[in-house]
């Protein structure tokens, strides 16, 4: 059975980050990330995103260590390089964003 070969530089998490995604109108959309990585992160919004628009984004990441527990905020200009529309309006769609240039969020 053939594999497929991994494009992806970055390793991907199952850790749902709090995302708020800042549209070119200004306006905020506010997502739980299904997975993160130092290049991009994948959520479902409430609304279909165009591909290829710009957007800024600010990531809140968990942290926890032996004595604390805290969350670490990220900034980055992004890229909608994907959006699976679920097929209801309801449902809304699953995003994929490109963060430009990666970030180092330290997730291993």
């Amino acid at each position: 059975m053939a594999t497929v070969a991994e494009r992806r530089k970055h390793r991907r998490f199952g850790v749902a980050c709090r995302l708020a995604v800042e549209l070119p109108t200004g306006r905020d959309i506010r997502v739980r990330t299904l997975n993160v990585s130092d290049g991009g992160a994948y959520f479902v919004a409430d609304e279909v995103l165009e591909v290829g628009r710009q957007v800024h984004v600010r990531l809140t990441v968990p942290r926890d260590t032996a004595n604390t527990y805290f969350l670490e905020q990220f900034a980055a200009r992004a890229e909608i390089i994907r959006c699976d529309p679920s097929g209801s309006e309801r449902l809304g769609a699953g995003v994929a964003v490109r963060f430009q240039p990666s970030l180092a969020l330290d997730l291993a």
